[in-house]
């Protein structure tokens, strides 16, 4: 009797397409166990939440132990300047960084969107020339510059959400970004392009503790792929939940000014980031380049240390040194003696250049009975001009956001497609969202 094997192949994580076109060399469970007996199986006490005891005490230990490099990487500038340059009091008036939507210009939104509905085609086929935008279009290009060369944080302001349908209201806020950028990723396997961040809702054991925890506080990370986030604000918390950013340039001045060497370690291209279960298992890259005369800093949290217990770090991978630990707490910590927590009001649609800035959430929470807090995500890509020269790590991961259209599941290329979910996808029993967003791919 023959009997079938049932194991199932992991998930690709680069098409073979990708891999031709990058030259990737597939990385294999035998190097994460090379690396245990190179470090001795030993690698840093470090968790998703940040704990700054801790922080404090791995920081003093590696400066007693002495022999860190004092100055900077070759070629690396000793202090940035520049309007990204910016801290917690930089902005005295939200009129800084808030566009509040006029009557006029909302006339002119449901004029556009009565002109992309006379063509028949769905929210998501949406381009600014389908959403024509005579006036406001200028000033939306003027966002568009101040989020790629300015301060790199707007908000646009005035829409309410329950003014419209929601495939017009997804028309709308997309039609909006389309000025800012053109081109929209997928943010998971499966090929989302809208995430609904948000807490599952059921009233489940394991469900309650996830959203107890997804709640909590958030470290400062960014979005690992894409060059501007965009979060549409579809509903708030009952208290708390701001969206707070920081920028990562200013972050770079003052670690360069007093730890030259935890430079190095953001800059080392040996930061292992976790694939969750996919082929290969994981991969590595630096968290900070220069490049182009440009800082571009790209991590996610969850990708270097997991997120217990829903999604723990994958065995049999290497971890991180104590340097790495120290470095990655050392730019949450600065990052929020120059944060800034602007307000959120409904309809907002916020901007973040997510190659300069840092961003995390405060805890929040949703009374029983209110609408919860619920955020629609979008990572986009400006392929006319804006976005910032990559290096070459960043440019294979945007490709893969991006670009990668290869095999449609053929010859074992990528499986994912592409699904636009207007509203959050929900368990058809008990209500749960399925896909709630709570990190980046």
């Amino acid at each position: 009797m023959t009997m079938l094997n049932s194991a199932v192949a992991p998930a690709p994580y680069y098409s073979s397409g990708l891999r031709a076109r990058f030259n990737i060399d597939r990385i294999r469970l035998e190097q994460a166990e090379a690396d245990v007996r190179l470090n001795g199986g030993k690698y840093a006490d470090i968790e998703y939440d940040v704990d700054e005891p801790k922080h404090r005490a791995r920081s003093a230990a590696r400066l007693k132990a002495g022999g860190l490099p004092t100055t900077l990487p070759d070629g690396w500038p000793t202090k940035l300047s520049g309007p990204l340059i910016w801290s917690s009091n930089s902005f005295p008036s939200e009129d800084q960084y808030v566009y509040h939507l006029t009557p006029a210009d909302k006339t002119e939104m449901l004029s556009a969107l009565a002109f992309f509905k006379s063509h028949n085609l769905d929210s998501q086929k949406v381009t600014k020339y389908l959403f024509p935008l005579p006036n406001l279009g200028p000033i939306l290009s003027g966002i568009c510059n101040d989020i790629y060369f300015g301060k790199g944080f707007h908000i646009i302001r005035g829409l309410n959400p329950d003014d419209y349908p929601l495939a017009d209201l997804t028309t709308i806020y997309l039609g909006v970004s389309s000025y800012i950028a053109s081109r929209c990723g997928r943010q998971d396997q499966r090929g989302s392009m809208l995430i609904h961040v948000m807490q599952r809702g059921d009233q489940s054991a394991e469900s309650t503790l996830h959203d107890n925890i997804y709640s909590s506080d958030k470290p400062f990370h960014t979005d690992t792929v894409t060059d501007t986030l965009c979060l549409f604000t579809q509903e708030l918390a009952s208290s708390g939940g701001r969206s707070v950013f920081a920028s990562a340039w200013t972050v770079y001045n003052e670690l360069a000014a007093t730890r030259p060497d935890l430079i190095h370690t953001l800059a080392a291209p040996d930061w292992p980031f976790d694939t969750y279960g996919r082929d290969p298992p994981f991969y590595r890259r630096a968290l900070m380049y220069f490049h182009d005369n440009h800082l571009i800093t790209s991590f996610s949290r969850r990708l270097l240390v997991g997120h217990a217990p829903f999604t723990p770090r994958s065995k049999n991978i290497p971890g991180l040194t104590e340097a790495q630990a120290e470095a990655l707490d050392a730019v949450h910590f600065i990052a929020k003696k120059h944060e800034i927590k602007p307000r959120m009001e409904r309809g907002d649609i916020r901007f973040v250049n997510n190659l300069g800035l840092l961003h995390r959430r405060e805890a929040f929470e949703n009374v029983q009975g209110t609408k919860p807090r619920h955020l629609v995500r979008i990572w986009l890509h400006n392929d006319e001009g804006m976005c910032w020269n990559l290096p070459r790590p960043l440019r294979l991961a945007w490709a893969r956001v991006f670009d990668d259209d290869f095999d449609e599941g053929e010859n074992g290329g990528d499986k994912r497609g592409r699904y636009w979910d207007y509203a959050p996808l929900r368990h058809p029993v008990t209500g749960r969202v399925l896909n709630t967003g709570g990190s980046c791919d």
